[in-house]
């Protein structure tokens, strides 16, 4: 393989596709969305989902000021709260909607006219007047809506040309304490950069915020609550030096139980250590706490964030762990991070124990519950074993079967054979019993002769005497 086939492998493998070999994928950043809507002729209709969470916030920008409109506790069984702010009290909405199931859709629209708004769930629609407050802020036209950082219920909306479109992928899935969060700048400006990072728990109800920012070579750095435990240094006392001059800079911010260790084009830049224990302040104890939080999702945010052009995906699930022998998964593996995974057994396991569904988290780690457990099935050793001695008895069977076989072949022949020679075989015979005949009359005639001999013999030199045979002995008594 020559220098050129080699480069073009490597390519192939990695980065001519963006990929790091591993699975990882560098991908534009995602940002919320600024929806175009007056709220009267074009409503603002999103669906919830509250499986992510269980508030909607929605910012309103009219031509001059803004509001926000928050939808909180959307879940079964639940107070479902509306409040618009500023100047409207926290109003309790639930007896108006049933919400059953995590999935619903909901209209919001207003009504200048007669000073009103309008919020629908599932097709069932209630009429809130506008706050007493500020009547001239509610009227004004509304130039654009956006989705804020609190908003975790929201799953999808309607873009102006009434398509849904997926809201939720603005958070990121990975968990930071298998993977840092690696992302790309461009600074091709002279003026002040924002990177503004928020890390979320899984069920979006505790975050944490994460800024990076500068101007020309001047990088501070902030992390929410965690500041002053470092020395007791603010926002502007918290400063890089050492941040390599490139124009497209790789960042990567790696988390461990005590400290957060900052990189930019494979330098560290910052160790922020947050569990120290000489930090005893109340502030930093919030911060410890929070920084030791298992942070599954972040997201790059707010408008002011204009720096992060890329980012990169955790890894692809790859293989199982040595002690999940016998677990079998649907869909199979390799799986994207993230995705939500079926667990059964394989053939001769069955399952004990655990979750029947986990959820990937790159290479051969899972989240779930309860670990899945699958055992070998000793009763299917046994029916091997069976199954194994019914063959070798099958095959003694037949072996016996071909050795009748054979014996019949045999007999088959040899009868064959006598029907061939029967003639001969009689002649034989006949000859056989001639002979006999001649030479048992021979040998009687010899017998009788030495019996008459031995007769007279015995006759004149024992006369008188007679034998008897006792214990196969002869016994001669006079």
């Amino acid at each position: 393989m020559n220098l050129l086939q080699v480069v073009l492998v490597t390519c192939l493998l990695s980065a001519c596709f963006g990929e790091d070999g591993g699975g990882r994928v560098w991908k534009t950043v995602p940002r919320r969305p600024y929806l175009k809507s007056d709220l009267e002729s074009t409503p603002l209709e999103i669906q919830t989902d509250s499986r992510l969470g269980d508030t909607v916030y929605i910012q309103v920008y009219p031509v001059v000021g803004e509001y926000s409109i928050q939808i909180s506790n959307i879940l079964d069984s639940s107070p479902i709260v509306l409040l618009i702010a500023p100047g409207f009290p926290g109003t309790l909405i639930q007896n108006y909607f049933n919400l059953t199931g995590p999935i619903h859709e909901w209209k919001i629209s207003k009504d200048n006219k007669y000073s009103k708004f309008k919020i629908s769930c599932d097709g069932i629609e209630k009429i809130y007047d506008f706050p007493s407050s500020d009547q001239d802020t509610w009227k004004r036209q509304v130039d654009e809506i956006k989705f804020m950082p609190f908003d975790t219920a929201t799953s999808r909306y309607k873009d102006s040309n009434w398509t849904w479109q997926d809201l939720a992928q603005v958070r990121l899935p990975n968990r930071l304490s298998l993977y840092p969060i690696e992302f790309k700048t461009n600074d091709a400006s002279s003026a002040r950069q924002y990177t503004h990072i928020t890390l979320y728990t899984a069920d979006f109800k505790a975050e944490t915020k994460v800024d990076i920012q500068w101007d020309n070579d001047d990088y501070q750095f902030w992390i929410d609550q965690c500041n002053r435990c470092d020395g007791g240094q603010s926002y502007a006392q918290t400063r890089f030096t050492n941040v390599p001059g490139d124009i497209e800079q790789t960042w990567k911010l790696e988390l461990s139980p005590s400290q957060l260790d900052i990189h930019c084009n494979g330098v560290k830049v910052y160790s922020y250590v947050y569990n120290n224990p000489q930090y005893s302040n109340s502030a930093c104890i919030g911060c410890t706490a929070q920084m030791n939080m298992q942070f599954e999702y972040f997201e790059f945010n707010e408008a002011n964030d204009k720096a992060a052009v890329e980012y990169l995906t955790p890894p692809q699930c790859t293989g199982l762990p040595e002690s999940w022998a016998g677990v079998k998964m649907e869909p199979e593996l390799p799986l994207p991070y993230n995705t939500r995974v079926s667990v059964s057994c394989a053939d001769g396991y069955n399952k004990t124990s655990g979750d029947s569904e986990v959820v990937c988290l790159g290479e051969e780690n899972f989240g779930f519950n309860s670990q899945p457990v699958c055992r070998k099935d000793c009763s299917d050793d046994k029916k091997d074993d069976d199954k194994d001695d019914d063959k070798d008895h099958d095959k003694d069977d037949d072996k016996d079967k071909d050795d009748d076989k054979d014996k019949d072949d045999d007999d088959d022949d040899k009868q064959d054979h006598g029907k061939d020679g029967g003639g001969s075989k009689m002649l034989y015979l006949g000859i056989g019993l001639g002979a006999g005949f001649v030479v048992g009359s021979l040998i009687g005639l010899v017998l009788y002769l030495v019996k008459a001999k031995c007769s007279r013999s015995a006759g004149r030199s024992n006369a008188g005497a007679s034998y008897v045979v006792k214990n196969n002995k002869a016994n001669v008594y006079s």
